[in-house]
């Protein structure tokens, strides 16, 4: 905290000072105490005197700034590879800024000698100083010694240094904490392999639900827009279940006018819930599989996603289009005129004044979506851009993961936040990112609850704003078990780690600073016959032992491929590690490197794009593929899962079977194993494995 405060506040002076220096020169001026020093004109003492003194204390706030703002900012300054301070920042600009302060301060006291004496004579011969020694020093001095004596060595000179940025990196990310073990893995199942332990594998992507979701169970002026992939025990079995939140749609109201937006059509309409491992007969997502499970005592979804900039007033005389109430009485009351006045300002709208629909009894529900609502609240936290949804008995429950973070952790690198989805909270380049907090949100009267993490128990910004607001915070403790049960490994947080750890990975500096051993995070297969993959592997999440895992946690699972992200021609289709974020242990992260093996003839273990090659390849199925997508019809594919059992690592991929229109339902039409090379086409998964087993022996 400290280092940002003063930078803003030695900014804000020195800006300060400049403009009072131009406009007391110019007023002066303008009055003639000011004059060009010719013709044997001479500008008032007193004026000089006023321009001498705020220079003295211009000069006197870059002492300052030398010293306590820019010497410390050398340790998060970004160099061409590593953050922090370098060979010749420590040894050529570290010191010059000492020089420069007190310069600058001997510039201050001649500024205030010549404004008592009247003698300018020395100031200038000081001013000149100062100006000669920021160019020789800072200018010319550090560009000439990073050429001609850093460069030449690099290793030599910077590797004490990239040390820091290692130790201050991995903490930074809490990548210390990361579970990091080696197994060597054969590419492909045997008769060994324990295919019972594999179970639950979702079968569609998320993307691949939405719009069909919303044609197969949308409601009146509601839009299911996103849907989240979660477990729950359903007859005493964890499954995998795909969410779809209908929340209410402003777009999809069948009748516009203030009365209909806000006092109307005040909420969205429950949950829907979708196998993720299994279809119905016809091989379309089942959406009758769970009717009766997973259904809230309270349905209404008064606060969820979409919804931000838009208010509701319950409680009216005039009744919410599905004949419910708000039973809660957590909104803000519009009983007084004051109230209603403050409202129809706040939204440059006469109605809340002016309408007789209002009681006494009115309730105001105020910043509805949830991450609007979070970030009122708590605008110190950055939240995830996955804000996700829990039915429990009592009703629904937004659920979202809240990161303290900071751009000003000494040598610690910037986090590739790029690579972070839409709507993520982290913004900027950080370089201090933590899971300090899970935040929930009752969908049905917006109570909003923190809760500190394990990762937020020691963490400095946290307790700091825990100081200013005491009791904001809950202990992890405090939340409900039905809860915690579905809390997941943080989104964003996963996904900078996995990115940091390409190259974090490592424990000496030499390793770091050569790149000798970098990996990067496997490219996408494609998402349909005839289509390119583009972008990163997103994580994969499924039931799956992997490692020290225990069997069955439900987990998010990325994989790595060995080569520079940066560099694509470095970049080698073979598996190098795999990073598992576990969530029913959600501070959890494990490394599993599977490249680590002195044995030159170990197999190479194959990465998605080398198992979605394998797959393009095969005669048998591209005849297929070419049947499925005519008529009308294409071809799509579910998630390429790696399935890691023990020591065998194989994938499975389902096809799946749309219309050309994006409300098409999708139809599953068999799933794919990929074991050693070999494709194999199942009805289910667990068929599919059995005969890529056989056929890969």
């Amino acid at each position: 905290f400290r280092l940002p405060f003063l930078s803003i506040v030695s900014d804000w002076l020195r800006s300060l000072l400049i403009v009072a220096f131009v406009v007391a020169a110019i007023g002066h001026a303008l009055s003639g105490a000011l004059r060009v020093p010719i013709s044997g004109h001479h500008s008032a003492r007193g004026a000089l005197a006023h321009l001498a003194t705020l220079g003295a204390a211009y000069f006197a706030l870059v002492a300052l700034d030398a010293v306590y703002v820019a010497r410390p900012s050398l340790a998060t300054r970004g160099g061409s590879s590593f953050v922090g301070a370098g060979y010749t920042e420590v040894n050529v600009i570290a010191p010059a800024l000492y020089l420069v302060a007190a310069l600058s301060v001997i510039v201050a006291f001649t500024l205030v000698n010549g404004a008592r004496t009247g003698r300018w004579k020395l100031p200038a011969a000081a001013l000149t100083g100062w100006v000669i020694l920021e160019l020789l020093l800072l200018v010319v001095a550090a560009p000439l010694i990073e050429r001609f004596v850093v460069k030449p060595a690099e290793g030599d000179r910077q590797i004490p240094y990239v040390a820091h940025n290692l130790d201050a990196t991995t903490t930074a990310y809490h990548l210390d904490d990361v579970d990091m073990s080696a197994q060597q893995l054969d590419d492909g199942l045997s008769a060994s392999t324990d295919l019972d332990s594999v179970e639950g594998v979702p079968l569609f992507t998320r993307d691949q639900l939405v719009s069909p979701l919303q044609v197969l169970q949308g409601t009146t002026a509601t839009r299911i827009s996103d849907v989240d992939l979660d477990r729950y025990e359903i007859d005493g079995v964890r499954r995998p279940v795909m969410l779809g939140v209908r929340n209410a749609s402003r777009p999809d109201l069948p009748e516009r006018g203030w009365v209909q937006e806000h006092l109307v059509y005040t909420h969205g309409d429950g949950v829907v819930t979708v196998p993720a491992d299994t279809t119905a007969p016809d091989g379309r997502p089942d959406v009758n599989a769970l009717e009766g499970e997973l259904v809230p005592d309270r349905s209404q979804i008064y606060f969820g996603e979409g919804l931000r900039g838009w208010y509701a007033i319950v409680d009216t005389k005039r009744p919410e289009y599905d004949g419910t109430s708000f039973d809660a009485g957590t909104g803000i009351s519009m009983g007084s005129t004051l109230r209603r006045a403050t409202l129809a300002v706040a939204t440059g709208e006469s109605q809340p004044l002016l309408s007789s629909e209002l009681t006494s009894d009115s309730q105001l529900l105020y910043r509805r979506d949830v991450r609007e609502r979070l970030n009122a609240l708590a605008p110190f936290l950055s939240f995830d851009s996955d804000p996700y949804p829990v039915v429990t008995d009592g009703g629904v429950t937004w659920v979202v993961d809240g990161y303290t973070t900071s751009s000003s952790y000494p040598y610690a690198q910037r986090a590739p936040t790029a690579q972070l989805a839409a709507g993520s909270g982290i913004g900027g380049r950080p370089n201090y990112v933590n899971g300090a907090v899970k935040a929930t949100v009752d969908a049905y009267d917006g109570s909003v609850h923190l809760y500190r993490t394990a990762a937020g128990e020691d963490d400095v910004i946290l307790g700091v704003w825990e100081d200013v607001f005491p009791g904001l915070v809950e202990s992890m403790d405090a939340m409900p078990d039905d809860l915690r049960t579905h809390l997941r490994y943080p989104t964003d947080l996963m996904t900078i780690q996995t990115q940091m750890l390409g190259r974090y990975h490592v424990d000496n500096a030499e390793l770091l600073f050569s790149g000798a051993d970098e990996w990067s995070v496997a490219g996408a297969a494609s998402s349909g016959v005839g289509a390119q993959g583009s972008g990163l592997a997103p994580p994969v999440w499924l039931f799956q032992p992997a490692g020290d895992t225990a069997a069955g946690d439900w987990v998010a699972v990325t994989v790595y491929n060995p080569g520079d992200s940066s560099m694509p021609s470095s970049v080698r289709n073979e598996l190098s590690a795999l990073a598992v974020g576990n969530h029913d242990r959600p501070d959890q992260l494990q490394l599993i490197r599977t490249d680590a093996t002195d044995d030159p003839n170990a197999p190479q273990v194959a990465t998605p794009l080398v198992s979605q090659s394998a797959i393009d390849a095969d005669p048998e199925l591209a005849r297929v593929f070419t049947l499925l997508n005519a008529n009308g019809s294409r071809v799509q594919f579910g998630p390429m899962t790696p399935l890691l059992v023990g020591d065998d690592l194989a994938y499975v991929r389902s096809i799946v079977v749309t219309g050309t229109a994006d409300t098409t339902a999708p139809r599953l039409y068999g799933v794919l194993a990929v074991s050693n090379g070999f494709v194999a086409l199942g009805d289910t998964v667990d068929e599919a494995l059995q005969k890529a087993t056989t056929a890969s022996e």
